[in-house]
């Protein structure tokens, strides 16, 4: 009691209900239908026959049960006959599409929840108990194969909408692929007239790639999935698609893991595209090595301060030039024997691990490319590495594809919880930043 405020404290009115008659009382929103301002879940009568025109007359009354975000509600609707034709019509109830036994709120929420909430399938039974367990009517969810087709039907207008809506874009483009499961065996091989070993599926079917296109801004433009170390014709499409949208002339720099396919096609389509390798994961792993040996990077002790300020510094090389005197600067640091034996193999270990990635840098370098520390891709992917883990595998190609064009236009819609741009969607940060590419034609 010592904790409460003194004086009248202002309630949440949007939460707050009526009581009247001992029953819980709620306003029902107002939406447009036909041109007028009604309240969701109203009843529109017929009154003329939509084959003839003639007049209609009432044949039964029905109550109908819809289950709704606030609880099942038992709605009276009429049926109607046809003088003429004999054609019957039903009252149209606002917001609950057809004769669903569940309204277009609820379905939405529903599958919000599923995004939201993180996981894979719909658990009706529990999305019936949060919204619709209030009431005192037993709810009944809609089933999932509803719920499943509904995710089919949403996902081809949410690929449409990722691969049309206008963004800012900065001249870097980054690409990379995502390994999911995806496959029914038992239907393959029947269809394939025999059975794999668990070594062929594993190796050659059971994975599909999802290859994702991605601005500075985290924006998602476009997808493809492939089988798994694809030939680079197999992305052109993809990467002629996204030309045509931005603009060649637009696209100034390409970021990619070390893919043979992305940089086959990024060549064959963009000529002109600077190359660029995230060594973002480079940077990470190196950290984790020092971490494992010591409590914290800011304390680091005077010689291991400098390896890691060194190998930093030979990982972010921009050319073969500026790699070749950090590796000289490096290996003078590793032969002074000032260093304790107890660090001695730790050492050893670092600089394993900093030659191997001079030696993989140092081609790519050679070629013209140049390193990206931006982790675009990696931010995406932790995002989706979450469903896709609940989900464990998807059983066909095109349930994968909707699946991952809603899960990707959800990505774009969604705003950052932490960060400098907390309470911001990447759209959001991309519309900030000035307006859509302009493209020459």
């Amino acid at each position: 009691m010592r904790d409460m405020p003194r004086g009248n404290v202002a309630i949440d009115k949007e939460n707050a209900k009526n009581v009247r008659n001992g029953k819980i009382v709620m306003e029902l929103p107002w939406m447009m239908h036909k041109g007028e301002l009604v309240h969701l879940f109203s009843v529109d009568v017929p009154e003329t026959c939509s084959e003839c025109g003639s007049k209609l007359y009432d044949n039964k009354n029905y109550d109908r049960f819809i289950l709704t975000v606030a609880g099942t509600l038992k709605i009276p609707v009429t049926y109607k006959r046809c003088s003429e034709c004999d054609n019957v019509e039903c009252c149209e109830i606002v917001g609950v599409d057809g004769s669903r036994n569940y309204s277009e709120e609820f379905l939405s929420k529903s599958m919000l929840a599923r995004d939201e909430a993180k996981t894979s399938l719909h658990n009706t039974g529990r999305a019936a108990e949060i919204f619709g367990g209030s009431i005192g009517i037993d709810p009944r969810a809609p089933c999932p194969t509803t719920l499943w087709r509904y995710e089919q039907k949403l996902g081809r207008i949410s690929l449409e909408e990722l691969r049309e809506t206008d963004v800012s874009f900065n001249g870097t483009l980054h690409v990379d692929g995502y390994w999911v499961k995806c496959g029914w065996r038992e239907f393959i091989e029947e269809a394939r007239g025999g059975e794999f070993s668990d070594e062929e599926w594993k190796k050659f079917w059971r994975y599909k790639v999802i290859y994702v296109f991605a601005t500075e801004d985290k924006v998602i433009l476009d997808f493809v999935i492939t089988d798994p170390k694809p030939p680079s014709s197999w992305l052109i499409p993809i990467f002629k698609r996204v030309k045509q949208r931005l603009g060649g002339e637009n696209i100034k720099r390409v970021v990619s893991d070390e893919d043979t396919a992305i940089i086959r096609a990024a060549d064959a389509v963009l000529p002109n595209a600077v190359h660029g390798f995230c060594v973002f994961h480079q940077l990470k792993n190196l950290t984790k090595k020092f971490l494992e040996k010591f409590d914290n990077i800011d304390d680091l002790p005077t010689r291991e301060a400098k390896l890691y300020e060194k190998g930093q510094k030979l990982i972010k090389a921009k050319n073969v030039k500026e790699a070749a005197k950090q590796q000289k600067e490096l290996e003078k640091v590793f032969d002074n024997p000032s260093a304790r034996k107890s660090r001695k193999r730790f050492e050893n270990k670092i600089q394993k691990f900093l030659k191997d990635k001079h030696r993989e840098n140092k081609k790519h370098l050679k070629k013209g490319f140049v390193p990206s520390t931006n982790n675009v891709m990696e931010q995406i992917f932790s995002f989706i590495s979450d469903f896709t883990y609940q989900a464990k595998s998807f059983k066909t190609k095109s349930g994968l594809k909707n699946w991952a064009a809603n899960m990707f236009n959800n990505w774009n819609h969604r705003k950052f919880n932490t960060g400098k741009h907390s309470g911001l969607s990447p759209l959001d940060i991309a519309r900030k930043k000035g307006p859509p590419t302009k493209i020459k034609r």
